[in-house]
């Protein structure tokens, strides 16, 4: 386990360190100090696997610099221009999310790429047209911030007439970039732009990611599923229903269906995907258990809509900055007498306490 442990900190010991406060970032007794939380039998299990997971998932300051310059690289080069200064000089990263957000540390980001990979210096961009726009985030998780941010721009104007305006007289193009996006979320923003803003809002806007997440979320089998996970899994659909009040339901969405095959590209193995995914969840689910949840939009896997029935988001994604809430409560969540893996960024806005911020 001792070896384990060091292997992992190795992977995540960016993680804050450029806040220079010892309190949030990673260290091997805190690795150590979280796993003794989970049962003996299923430590070096757990930290064996988690080991694979942050090898794949966890992406590194440096990583996100790789990542920026990707990105320059292929829009420049998708775009048709034969230079990146080019490209550059007509483009126009947009600033659209507030203080704190990530979408800011982004863009602090980008001005360091561009400076140290491309010797360009960022209060250039656009100084000939501003003819690309591009939206660049980290994570893409519901999509809620996506779908606002974008919504709100595209009704903005300029000189009279509207960027949806422009997008669609092709003026202008739309690009949005991420380093993680959870596929069938962005797909149903995609829906949402279809029916509220532009039926062809799918043909005007291209998206990027590094990682697209679809098979390995977090989603356990039914099978074999003590008591405890079945007892949770009706109080979600009674909070659900009631929160829905009779206007409209979603149906169950708490189990996949086993595929007919074993093979997996993502987990060590079938047999440890299905071991894992159940530890986190009855993990989750015994966190809750010791807290006054008032509304049903945490839930152990991860972040949920209140009306959604489902054991969370379950995604796994990482980042040198941020640890999202919609990856299992094991890794972000600090309540009912557990402490997580990571201590994680949240907007204050005021709130008296951590738990006023997720209603609960």
């Amino acid at each position: 386990m001792e070896t384990l442990i060091q292997e992992i900190y190795q992977i995540l010991k960016d993680y804050r360190a450029d806040e220079g406060k010892k309190s949030v970032t990673i260290t091997p007794d805190k690795i150590k100090n979280w796993i003794s939380q989970f049962e003996e039998s299923d430590r070096e299990f757990l930290l064996s696997e988690l080991k694979n997971v942050f090898q794949k998932r966890y992406c590194s300051k440096s990583k996100a610099k790789s990542f920026l310059k990707n990105v320059v690289n292929k829009l420049s080069d998708d775009l048709g221009y034969s230079n990146k200064k080019d490209f550059l000089d007509n483009a126009h990263f947009l600033d659209l999310q507030a203080e704190g957000k990530s979408q800011k540390k982004m863009l602090e980001l980008l001005a360091i790429v561009l400076k140290d990979d491309f010797s360009y210096d960022v209060t250039n961009l656009g100084s000939k047209t501003k003819k690309h726009f591009v939206y660049i985030d980290d994570v893409l998780c519901t999509g809620n911030t996506f779908y606002q941010n974008l919504k709100d721009w595209l009704n903005t104007e300029e000189n009279g007439v509207t960027m949806l305006q422009k997008l669609k007289n092709k003026e202008i193009d739309l690009k949005s970039a991420y380093i993680y996006i959870i596929s069938k979320n962005h797909d149903k923003k995609l829906g949402q732009f279809y029916h509220n803003v532009d039926k062809n809002f799918r043909d005007m806007e291209t998206t990027y990611a590094m990682h697209w997440l679809d098979k390995e979320i977090l989603k356990p089998t039914a099978t074999n599923q003590p008591s405890s996970v079945t007892e949770y899994e009706g109080k979600v659909i009674f909070q659900a229903d009631e929160h829905a009040q009779g206007k409209y339901t979603y149906q169950p969405e708490f189990y996949r269906i086993a595929d007919t095959t074993t093979a997996e590209e993502f987990y060590s193995s079938h047999d440890n995907r299905i071991r894992f995914e159940n530890i986190l969840l009855s993990k989750g689910i015994d966190i809750l258990n010791k807290v006054a949840v008032k509304k049903g939009n945490v839930r152990p896997l991860g972040y949920s809509l209140p009306a959604y029935k489902d054991f969370g988001s379950g995604a796994l994604l990482f980042t040198w900055r941020n640890v999202p809430n919609n990856t299992p409560l094991v890794f972000w969540y600090s309540g009912g007498d557990f402490t997580p893996l990571f201590d994680n960024v949240r907007p204050t806005k005021n709130f008296a306490n951590f738990a006023d911020w997720f209603n609960i």
